[in-house]
């Protein structure tokens, strides 16, 4: 049996997660980069990261009505190491559930709530199946971040799909470009605290327009909604 922990209260999510996203064309990114660490310390404060995000929907489907939009999406996320992703390096495992975010709020931010579980024993995938869960989809995101003000959390990564269910060393870029994804990220604990980061946000966007655009995502595309087929 897997043992976990939440990261959020067990009633209504008290966690908002305000961000923006941006396309990054491959031509820009070492730029960018050269511009994190500039304003987040030195090349030192760049972490590598890799993760292998595997989506899950309920086994039962809920019959069509207003209880369906209460089903979920939850997302199994292991964290591998970037020099040996097939390896037992796979040093935590969270579950994550992200809400529907604000429709058309006018913040300058996606806003949505986010509760997140880390597992810190057993198989994580089996618990998800004891929750009632199957698997769906997954996918392969590697990159690195910076932590901008203790506060922001600056993700560039790549996407790749997998060939094979569960091989990570079939993975193929979804972009044969090369170009990358910005998710720029802060929490909020409660409502009140989210104006003032979707403020702050606006504010990155303009300092990083030479590098990327940085938008707020249709909240049509963020719906958490299961894709029953």
């Amino acid at each position: 049996m897997a043992t976990g922990k939440k990261h959020a209260g067990a009633g209504m999510p008290m966690h908002y997660e305000c961000s923006l996203h941006g396309l990054l064309t491959k031509g820009n990114e070492p730029m960018f980069r050269t511009r994190l660490e500039a304003i987040c310390g030195d090349t030192e404060s760049a972490h590598s990261e890799m993760h292998h995000e595997i989506s899950c929907v309920p086994c039962v489907e809920t019959p069509i009505g207003p209880l369906r939009r209460e089903d979920h999406v939850l997302r199994l996320r292991m964290a591998l190491d970037p020099n040996d992703p097939t390896g037992a390096g796979r040093s935590r495992n969270t579950v994550c559930l992200l809400g529907h975010p604000e429709p058309r709020s006018g913040r300058g931010a996606s806003v949505r709530p986010a509760i997140y579980a880390q597992v810190f024993s057993g198989n994580a995938p089996q618990f998800l199946s004891l929750l009632g869960y199957k698997f769906h989809s997954e996918l392969v995101r590697k990159g690195y971040w910076f932590l901008y003000r203790s506060t922001f959390k600056i993700v560039v990564s790549q996407i790749y799909r997998l060939e094979e269910q569960n091989d990570i060393q079939s993975a193929q870029p979804v972009d044969p470009a090369g170009n990358w994804l910005v998710h720029i990220a802060a929490d909020a604990l409660t409502q009140e605290q989210v104006p003032r980061l979707c403020e702050q946000l606006e504010e990155l966007k303009r300092m990083f327009a030479d590098y990327v655009e940085l938008v707020v995502v249709d909240h049509a595309f963020l719906e958490n909604k299961v894709p029953y087929s």
